[in-house]
């Protein structure tokens, strides 16, 4: 038994040989690879269960990098942000939170800003200090110790001004329709009274008048009258049918030279053909009006050769020379006319007289 024993130590220490060998081996390849410590962290994690894993490996701790304590600080501070983000704000960074929200007295250690209602007490500043030194000697200067009254409010009854309304609480004995004709009646009985005296009416006027004339005698500048009601006509009448309807100038739309088709041309061209011979036939009126008046000496209307100088001037020689008959004719017109006028009045003059010296003569007999 006892050397069965021994034989079962020794296998067990041989396997246990064995098993050490792969981690030395493990050991070399990192050493030759130079395998960072990070990778080797995150494949053990998992398993490692709060181990070490160069425990579990069987490697002595070694000094860490400077980039390795940033990462582990690094890591540190992101777990702090993130447990403080989870966890309950405080009261501060709440929002709007009463009184039951937050602990006692928590409000005396904060700086709260707050609206204020109340106006707020000048600063005094050295300006003020010597506008009220100024305002203190004046009143020395003039002698004047007397202090200022205080205002107050004068306190007045509400109850003045709306009377108090006592309620009924009998049942009325009258029925509904004799309750509505004594409102009637009483609303009648208002109106009545407030029907103003015609007496007062005209005696306002008067004084209204007699006032105006004495402001514009004892005045230098006359004063304006006073405006007078004026009389509006109400019409009960529609809108649309109290409009002038006018037709308009021009109908259609206006358009330019280059938006006009050919059938605008044509029309335009058409208006303008009709009024250049409505103005043709105006023309020759007044020339037919003008030989009537004038048929000149007998001479043919047709226009004189006035190929050579001579001509020319002969034809404006007889021209002024008819301008001046037309002249002295129509003086000569003139002065016939206001002769007969004369006459003509003179004649009704001296009838109105004989009319009047019959009419004295019968009353006369």
């Amino acid at each position: 038994m006892f050397d069965e024993e021994m034989m079962e130590d020794e296998d067990n220490e041989e396997d246990e040989e064995e098993e050490d060998d792969p981690h030395e081996e493990v050991e070399e390849e990192e050493e030759e690879g130079e395998a960072p410590v990070e990778r080797r962290k995150s494949l053990l994690d998992s398993d490692s269960e709060g181990e070490d894993p160069e425990e579990v490996l069987g490697r002595t701790p070694q000094e860490k990098s400077t980039f390795e304590k940033q990462q582990e600080k690094l890591r540190e501070k992101i777990s702090k942000m993130e447990e403080a983000s989870l966890a309950d704000k405080s009261w501060q960074l709440s929002g709007e939170i009463g009184a039951t929200g937050r602990p006692e007295n928590s409000l005396l250690e904060e700086h709260l800003m707050y609206d204020q209602t109340v106006k707020l007490p000048p600063v005094i500043t050295e300006e003020t200090t010597k506008s009220l030194e100024s305002i203190i000697k004046q009143r020395i200067k003039d002698r004047a110790y007397n202090d200022v009254e205080r205002k107050v409010k004068p306190k007045e009854n509400p109850f003045e001004y709306k009377k108090r309304i006592v309620l009924d609480q009998e049942k009325s004995k009258l029925s509904l329709g004799e309750v509505y004709e004594q409102e009637f009646l009483k609303q009648q009985k208002e109106e009545e009274e407030e029907k103003t005296d015609p007496q007062h009416d005209v005696i306002k006027t008067m004084m209204q008048s007699l006032f105006i004339k004495l402001d514009e005698l004892s005045n230098f500048k006359y004063t304006p009258k006073a405006a007078a009601p004026e009389v509006k006509i109400v019409t009960n009448l529609p809108s649309i049918v109290m409009e002038e309807v006018a037709p308009d100038k021009r109908r259609g739309e206006l358009k330019g030279k280059t938006e006009m088709t050919e059938t605008d041309k044509k029309s335009e061209r058409r208006i303008k053909r009709g009024e250049k011979r409505k103005r043709q036939r105006e023309k020759k009126k007044r020339q037919a009006l003008v030989a009537k008046l004038n048929p000149g000496d007998g001479k043919s209307s047709t226009k004189p050769n006035l190929s050579s100088s001579k001509s020319f001037f002969t034809q404006l020689q007889e021209a002024q020379s008819q301008i001046k008959k037309r002249k002295t004719d129509s003086s000569s017109k003139k002065s016939l006319g206001f002769l007969l006028v004369t006459i003509e009045t003179i004649e009704n003059d001296v009838r109105d007289i004989v009319q009047s010296v019959n009419v004295r003569g019968r009353s006369l007999c």
